[in-house]
């Protein structure tokens, strides 16, 4: 039998593979938990999200949703009117930032090495081009 539920010795549903997969490896997770780490202790909106990333506003939602139920991120909400909500990296998610930044050095490498050209936001994001502070808190004015 290849079912593998009854495999005892290799389950993927229980590999640790699996597991942080599922936590940051889809399409805009990285980018979302490092725009929180790049604004560090400030925290962000869901605004300033919108404005650093084409993303729409269901799937950001949705990610942040899923952030913050796997413990990546925490939300604040604030009791003002308008009510305010940002959003924070939790310890745990803290220490994705190096995992990240090793996944992002080797496509960085290996793009180099293939002459691929390489998005100039993300090199000054991760410290491999001169900042431009205006470009990156609003690089889609």
């Amino acid at each position: 039998m290849n079912d593998n539920s009854e495999n005892l010795f290799f389950c993927v549903a229980k590999d640790p593979y699996n597991h942080i997969m599922h936590i940051m490896c889809n399409r805009w997770k990285p980018y979302l938990i490092r725009a929180m780490d790049f604004e560090d202790e400030e925290g962000m909106r869901f605004s300033t999200f919108k404005k650093r990333l084409p993303i729409s506003e269901r799937v950001l939602a949705m990610n942040l949703k899923a952030l913050q139920s796997d413990g990546i991120i925490i939300k604040e909400v604030f009791a003002e009117v308008p009510v305010r909500v940002e959003y924070k990296l939790t310890e745990l998610g803290k220490t994705l930032c190096p995992i990240l930044d090793s996944m992002y050095k080797w496509g960085w490498e290996d793009m180099k090495r293939k002459n691929i050209e390489v998005d100039p936001l993300g090199e000054m994001w991760h410290g491999y081009r001169e900042k431009d502070e205006e470009l990156m808190r609003e690089p889609f004015k």
